[in-house]
């Protein structure tokens, strides 16, 4: 049995409290962001646990609109060096680009089955590498894509199989 050190929130819907959270990221200033999936929202911490911010709203783009900052379970989050936050907004088949407090900014991606670079199906994590770039697994699509910090894209790899490079 290992005890925790610390934890951070209870189960609900207020500031502070989580319905499945998916992925949390370390900001430079030593914040957190978590993505809270089933709130279909994302909450900035400090380190010791309190909230600094809490953004989003539900919209299913599949039902009508849903502009920047409405999610429908966001799963994967990462942050870059300046502070940027992006997060996976998995049911809505997009990545979300937001300032360190919470602004939006812009998002790429639509429901498609890999016939263009910006065609996702469930993107669920964020990786960012030392050059700013970000690594979206595409789990639908079975592939890794990678695009610049402003949503260009650079490159993708992986197929459906089971050999390496496949997923």
């Amino acid at each position: 049995t290992v005890s925790a050190d610390q934890v951070i929130g209870t189960a609900g819907s207020e500031p502070g409290q989580f319905q499945t959270p998916r992925d949390l990221a370390l900001a430079p200033d030593g914040t957190l962001y978590v993505a809270d999936s089933f709130n279909n929202r994302i909450q900035h911490l400090a380190a010791d646990g309190s909230v600094l911010q809490v953004w989003g709203t539900f919209a299913d783009i599949s039902k009508g609109e849903a502009p920047g900052g409405t999610f429908y379970e966001p799963w994967g989050i990462a942050v870059g060096k300046d502070g940027s936050v992006f997060v996976a907004d998995t049911w809505n088949h997009r990545i979300q680009k937001f300032t360190s407090d919470g602004k939006f900014v812009n998002m790429w991606g639509y429901f498609g089955q890999a016939d263009t670079p910006f065609a996702l199906w469930g993107p669920r994590d964020i990786a960012i590498d030392t050059n700013g770039h970000l690594y979206i697994t595409d789990t639908g699509n079975k592939r890794v894509v990678i695009y610049d910090e402003n949503g260009n894209y650079i490159n993708q790899f992986g197929t459906v199989g089971l050999e390496p490079g496949q997923f």
